[in-house]
């Protein structure tokens, strides 16, 4: 197929297709890892809220954020997608979107009232998402009202886990300014684009507030070079931050 006729095609063939045949084994297993070192974290703080973020923009964040919340509702966990990154939603690419539906903006701004006025069910079972609404002028003061705290204690109360598409970490501070809800952070850095300055700078940033990182994803790298491929095999270009490295 040509490339710009799969460019049109829906861009679930992105999302929602993680146990596909034809999905390589190494990205399979990849997400199971990620899944499974998150699934230890939540059992040992008692947390289900995770949140993804990145240094700029164009590392994949939301795509990756959304067959992660895929793959756990995969082995039967109740999960709610929170797209959060209201300058830039991406959520509605990947799953079917009621436009006449509100989302997060309509609700933090006090357009809806209720949550369930704003989760969607998705075409996979046991997955829902909230949508992020018609762009707003003001973001980052919604996330900061109380509205939003509210609605994350509630989601916790109601699912499993709580996945949440924030912004760039090193382009607006909306992922850091509400750190206190977060169980814990997923940084996506993609190989040959993210800089490795922006990379520990975005960390830093997250780290200043108390934001706990657990797990850092390498995106884009050329798995079929597995552990020969060179200087990011174990992310020692990013110094200290290697730690984290779960796929």
């Amino acid at each position: 197929m040509k490339k710009n006729e799969n460019n049109k095609n829906n861009k679930n063939n992105n999302v929602l297709s993680l146990m596909a045949d034809n999905v390589p084994f190494a990205v399979k297993e990849a997400f199971e890892t990620l899944r499974t070192n998150l699934i230890y974290v939540s059992s040992a703080d008692n947390g289900k809220v995770f949140a993804i973020t990145s240094a700029g923009e164009g590392s994949g964040k939301s795509t990756i954020i959304a067959n992660l919340a895929y793959s756990f509702a995969c082995v039967q966990k109740k999960v709610i997608l929170i797209d959060a990154d209201m300058r830039s939603p991406a959520q509605s690419e990947f799953f079917k979107h009621d436009k006449s539906r509100l989302g997060l903006s309509e609700f933090l701004s006090g357009m809806a009232s209720d949550k369930k006025d704003i989760i969607e069910k998705t075409q996979c079972e046991g997955l829902d998402v909230i949508h992020g609404g018609r762009i707003p002028p003001n973001p980052s003061e919604l996330l900061l009202s109380a509205r939003f705290g509210e609605l994350i204690d509630a989601l916790k109360a109601e699912y499993d886990f709580v996945f949440i598409d924030f912004p760039p970490v090193g382009v607006v501070s909306d992922a850091i300014s509400v750190a206190k809800y977060v169980s814990g952070y997923i940084f996506v850095a993609r190989a040959n684009a993210s800089k490795s300055i922006a990379v520990k700078d975005s960390i830093e940033k997250l780290e200043t507030v108390g934001a706990k990182i657990v797990g850092v994803v390498f995106n884009d790298v050329n798995y079929k070079y597995g552990m020969s491929y060179g200087r990011y095999g174990k992310y020692g270009k990013y110094g200290k931050y290697g730690k984290y490295a779960n796929t």
